[in-house]
């Protein structure tokens, strides 16, 4: 049965409504971004019926960070748009916890750029050289990749920018 058919206390987003996010399990969370089911009335899958269906093949949502858009497109009932939603919203989900201070523009000690860039990092298939240009009082000014190596390795292995004498940054990012 559609969920527009169930009854509205059952249904993800009058629930997140209603509720709040903290109330929905991570299908039905999941459910809200998909959206619509597919199917005719003698086989239909629900918004929730594929949520669970990607869930229970991945395990965990820390997975599904690393589907890839072909292997969401492989999944029946996602194409194109919905799985640049799910990846979207993935992606958003990573960048707050990597700004979960607010927008971090200043990076006080090295604690600070670890909070910022392991969440965006972690999880990547391939290392990568980054390299954060900083002004006077630590401000970003701009981020540059260096380089992009395989899953073990990375082109550039050790960078040091000096401005007038002061080590200004030394990073390496993986």
């Amino acid at each position: 049965m559609p969920i527009n058919k169930w009854p509205e206390q059952d249904r993800p987003r009058e629930k997140l409504l209603k509720l709040g996010a903290d109330y929905l399990s991570n299908s039905e969370l999941l459910a809200i971004i998909i959206r619509n089911g597919i199917g005719n009335n003698s086989r239909r899958l629900t918004a929730l019926d594929i949520s669970k269906g990607i869930l229970t093949k991945y395990s965990n949502l820390k997975n599904l960070l690393e589907v890839s858009l072909a292997e969401f497109l492989k999944i029946d009932g996602i194409g194109k748009a919905k799985a640049a939603k799910i990846i979207a919203s993935l992606e958003l989900g990573k960048r707050f916890i990597s700004e979960k201070s607010g927008n971090l523009t200043v990076f006080r000690c090295s604690k600070d750029v670890a909070n910022h860039y392991i969440p965006l990092l972690k999880d990547l298939k391939k290392e990568q050289f980054r390299v954060v240009l900083l002004n006077i009082k630590n401000k970003v000014i701009k981020e540059v990749l260096i380089s992009q190596g395989s899953l073990t390795a990375s082109i550039a292995r050790l960078v040091t920018l000096f401005f007038a004498g002061r080590v200004k940054a030394v990073a390496r990012l993986a």
